[in-house]
């Protein structure tokens, strides 16, 4: 339950922006055949002459019978609709929307005679990048993800807030995503810019837009490969951030204990943390499913606290001790009034790693008061996009007045967050 994929990522960003009604939907309950649903005019017209050779008309359950695509506007005017239909039944539906949380890119993309639908999601909020797409098939109507792969990363350099730029892992993504789009045609897009980008290259190739743009610092040196522009350009912006200086200071800046919680809104499971002025601080974890419910209790201490702005502290964790009585996996039940509950000890979900297993001294948390904001970069949240979609008030930074609005707590190392249920001075 608590374990997310990396597909997860991308649909918290959309929450924190629009609400779920603007999330691309991939399968949907078969619609009435509309008066305005007409068959696609077909994009390999509009494409260069390497995808002109193409098949329109697609056989993707690969079942001999072509399909008809029909492609639609949305009747609210917020996006439009691909229907994928044989024989006056709906084997597909895909929904894009012209809001920035809702773009969607699908293609007919045919290797060796065969056809296969692709869709590929490059995603970037506040300057956090994740880049995933899937190859499927639909075998007797349904849905079989043949490929996938993704690549995540951000263009934040110099920011408290800094996840992983691995420009041989961006460039081999891009190539991969890159050859299966030149043997595609676009059935759907409303990513504005991988539209901008496909009408400057004259073709389906994604060359990172972000790329463009950030003169004199960096300029895109066209004889360069990919893989040589992105290693310029960290470089380049590496360079031109300037450092955190981090201030001392004498403690937590709170003079009463903060009761906190890490949780999702969804599942029976939550993190309660008691965080004290002293750097100390309790926690206690459980997920109940039934009658089973995985626990951990736990301690330990803050120390060398650093202020970075006026409303965020680095905290580095000193102690962190399981009390839970029981090794972590070890089963055990407990009967009480004729009902027994069954037990599993576990790893302290919020003080974990990456690799779900408790963090170790040394590891990082950001405290940040309920001023924070995040609109811009150098503000406090600018970037912070795991931490923000976990936020129990979820609302956008979109200008100085938008603040976090109570304490909040961040792991460093996956970005997980604690907050305070009001603002707590």
């Amino acid at each position: 339950m608590k374990k997310k994929i990396w597909f997860v990522l991308t649909e918290m960003i959309a929450a924190i922006g629009l609400t779920c009604a603007c999330s691309g939907e991939q399968k949907a309950e078969e619609p009435q055949e509309s008066e305005r649903s007409v068959p696609i005019e077909t994009d390999a017209e509009k494409q260069s002459e390497d995808a002109a050779d193409l098949t329109p008309a697609p056989d993707l359950n690969h079942n001999g019978i072509a399909e008809e695509v029909r492609l639609t506007d949305m009747d609210d005017g917020m996006g439009r609709r691909l229907e994928i239909w044989e024989d006056r039944e709906l084997i597909d539906v895909e929904n894009g929307y012209f809001a920035h949380t809702g773009w969607t890119s699908v293609f007919l993309c045919t290797l060796d005679g065969e056809d296969y639908l692709l869709r590929y999601h490059p995603t970037m909020f506040q300057g956090v990048c994740a880049y995933y797409y899937t190859l499927s098939t639909f075998t007797d109507n349904k849905e079989t993800v043949i490929q996938q792969n993704m690549v995540d990363f951000d263009i934040n350099f110099g920011a408290p807030v800094h996840n992983d730029f691995d420009a041989e892992e961006i460039a081999a993504f891009m190539g991969e995503i890159n050859d299966l789009l030149s043997h595609s045609v676009q059935l759907l897009n409303t990513d504005s810019d991988l539209i901008e980008t496909f009408e400057r290259e004259g073709r389906l190739y994604d060359s990172l837009w972000w790329l463009d743009g950030q003169e004199p610092v960096f300029v895109r040196d066209e004889s360069k490969s990919l893989l040589e522009n992105l290693e310029d350009f960290q470089t380049a912006m590496a360079a031109n951030q300037e450092p955190v200086v981090l201030e001392e200071a004498d403690g937590l800046p709170i003079t009463e204990p903060l009761e906190m919680a890490f949780y999702s809104g969804a599942g029976a499971w939550m993190t309660d943390l008691t965080l004290n002025p002293d750097g100390s601080f309790v926690g206690d974890y459980a997920d109940a499913d039934c009658d089973t419910i995985d626990v951990c209790q736990f301690h330990g201490h803050f120390g060398n606290v650093k202020r970075i702005t006026d409303n965020s502290w680095l905290l580095t964790l000193e102690e962190l001790e399981l009390d839970t009585g029981h090794s972590v996996g070890e089963e055990w039940d407990v009967t009480e009034d004729g009902y027994t509950i069954h037990y599993v000890s576990s790893e302290p979900y919020g003080f974990d790693g990456k690799d779900w297993t408790a963090l170790k001294p040394g590891a990082q948390f950001i405290l940040y008061s309920p001023n924070a904001t995040g609109h811009e970069p150098g503000t406090e949240l600018y970037g912070a996009a795991e931490f923000q979609s976990w936020m129990h008030d979820r609302h956008g930074f979109d200008s100085e007045d938008d603040i976090l609005g109570c304490w909040g707590l961040q792991n460093m190392e996956t970005g997980r967050g604690f907050f305070a249920d009001s603002d707590v001075q």
